[in-house]
């Protein structure tokens, strides 16, 4: 009987070791995922703080190109209003001009406009960068995202009417070159007597190859001009935005 006892006692003592051990185990084993969660927290934690972070440097360089490339607008734009001036005072010399000589040293005193162009190129180095490195996505502002590939898809839609003003101006340049040549603008140049034609002898007032050139140059630049608006409006809008949500960050 009393070994009977003894051996029950046993037992339940062993039960009970058993029961705190595996008791300890578990918590061992719970002590392993928490740590391992938390881990992967962290390590996710500092992901997203990494990308980020690459989110707003790329923002800012965006806002700093494009801050340059409505400088770049700005100059254009002015340029354009300058030339267009040019222009004009070229055809009323060609339309109201009592002699070609007159109209010649009109036109003349204007060609260092007229022989020139401004062209607006986007700074985009920043933007391709993101996209040669798959990381469009880090914009996570999908207003931003929209805006930015929007604006920089646009740049073929300018590239037709500027590359027309180049061909423009050159193919003028091309036609006025010769005609200028004559008595009166090799002695100012040269400062010496020569045999050219003189301007007087020239068809300045009622040439129609002349007075086209530049009625196109007109009407392209002004087409150029409302292209131009147009991208500034798109620059200041997105560089709004980018202000908003870096605000919005920090």
């Amino acid at each position: 009987m009393l070994r009977f006892l003894r051996q029950l006692r046993q037992n339940k003592i062993s039960q009970n070791q058993f029961r705190k051990y595996f008791l300890y185990a578990l918590g061992e084993v719970l002590l392993v995922v928490i740590g391992i969660l938390l881990a992967l927290q962290i390590d996710a934690w500092n992901n997203g703080r990494i990308l980020k972070q690459k989110e707003l440097l790329y923002l800012k360089e965006i806002r700093v190109q494009l801050q340059e490339d409505l400088e770049t607008i700005g100059y254009t734009i002015d340029f354009n209003q300058n030339k267009d001036s040019a222009i004009t005072n070229s055809l009323g010399a060609m339309l109201h001009s009592n002699s070609n000589l007159q109209a010649m040293f009109e036109i003349s005193k204007n060609m260092p406009v007229l022989a020139e162009y401004s062209v607006f190129t986007q700074n985009r180095v920043a933007f391709d960068n993101m996209l040669s490195a798959e990381n469009i996505d880090l914009i996570s502002s999908d207003t931003l995202r929209t805006l930015l590939s929007n604006y920089y898809a646009e740049e073929n839609l300018l590239n037709g009417t500027q590359e027309r003003i180049k061909e423009l101006t050159r193919i003028f340049v091309d036609h006025m070159s010769p005609m200028l040549m004559t008595r009166e603008n090799i002695n100012q140049l040269f400062q010496t007597d020569n045999a050219f034609v003189s301007g007087s002898e020239i068809d300045f007032r009622t040439n129609p190859v002349v007075f086209g050139d530049l009625f196109s140059m007109q009407r392209n630049i002004d087409a150029h001009n409302v292209y131009l608006e147009d991208y500034q409006q798109d620059i200041e809008i997105i560089i709004t935005q980018i202000d908003q949500f870096l605000s919005s960050v920090h």
